[in-house]
């Protein structure tokens, strides 16, 4: 692990936050994760199965606001991605960089989205056949898995959402591009968080994740955490941003609700930077001090 952290230097604008208070997403947070699962079952459909289940992963493409599969060869060379701000899905051509359909998700069932997709694998030269219509995991129950309806309420919530997810994406890509041994920036669809793996060169620690979670039953709000594996034999110092989480799962945690009382952009990716590099920080003076 490196002796010292260097400071995240953001080089494309974050997006302001608080618009939509975070403690008032679950429920769009909610529709969004079972709409990612037909993503999901995308990767596990049309790709190589990976151990530790990336074939499922996804990708946020900041030039359309999008979560997308890892890319799948056909024909071409494409992927399938889920636009959160309207809840739509998408495929395109990724050698050529452009969109070739959509599908909006409100108002249609799972049912209407999976023979979608199957119109576009074929259409793409893919099996449609493949298609699974369940995944290995499961997530909480929801009115989309019993024929009930997509729906995007007029809210603000799905907008509010992408900010958090593109956000995410910016701060890890830049901690993953100054971090030696950071992996690739995936969103995990079991779970639906967004984060990146650091594997240290040395020291007892296995690895380190930091990432986003746009909620879940830890908190009712979007939350940054900086997780390490195994969990320190005794607690670091204290953070002066967020907290040491200990219920459940060991790490420290950043609050959505400490971070949009900043007003503006600038200031609120200057918490959450502060936040990681100060957590790793506290990691690597306990490791230190344990070893």
């Amino acid at each position: 692990m490196p002796t010292t952290i260097a400071p995240i230097q953001m080089t494309r604008t974050w997006d302001t936050l608080g618009e939509v208070a975070p403690t008032t997403l679950v429920a769009s947070r909610e529709t969004l994760h079972h709409a990612a699962q037909l993503l999901a079952l995308v990767g596990a459909s049309f790709l190589d199965a990976e151990r530790d289940d990336s074939h499922t992963s996804l990708t946020w493409m900041p030039t359309v606001g999008a979560l997308t599969t890892q890319p799948i060869r056909a024909g071409t060379t494409l992927r399938f991605g889920l636009r959160i701000a309207d809840l739509t899905l998408l495929v395109g051509d990724e050698s050529a960089r452009a969109e070739t359909g959509s599908f909006r998700l409100h108002g249609r069932t799972r049912d209407d989205a999976l023979e979608w997709i199957r119109t576009q694998a074929t259409r793409a030269g893919l099996d449609a056949s493949r298609l699974r219509s369940r995944l290995h995991f499961t997530i909480a129950d929801h009115v989309t898995d019993h024929g009930g309806s997509f729906e995007r309420p007029d809210d603000g919530t799905f907008e509010e959402l992408a900010r958090w997810y593109g956000n995410a994406s910016l701060i890890l890509e830049e901690r993953r591009a100054s971090m030696a041994g950071a992996g690739p920036v995936r969103c995990w669809p079991h779970h639906f968080d967004i984060a990146t793996l650091v594997r240290p060169a040395e020291g007892p620690l296995e690895s380190i994740g930091i990432g986003l979670s746009p909620g879940d039953g830890s908190y009712a709000e979007p939350y940054y955490y900086v997780g390490p594996s195994p969990a320190p034999l005794s607690m670091p110092q204290p953070l002066t941003i967020g907290s040491w989480h200990t219920t459940g799962w060991w790490g420290a945690a950043l609050l959505g609700s400490r971070i949009v009382m900043e007003q503006t952009g600038t200031k609120q990716a200057a918490v959450v930077a502060g936040f990681v590099d100060e957590a790793i920080e506290r990691l690597i003076v306990t490791e230190r001090a344990g070893a």
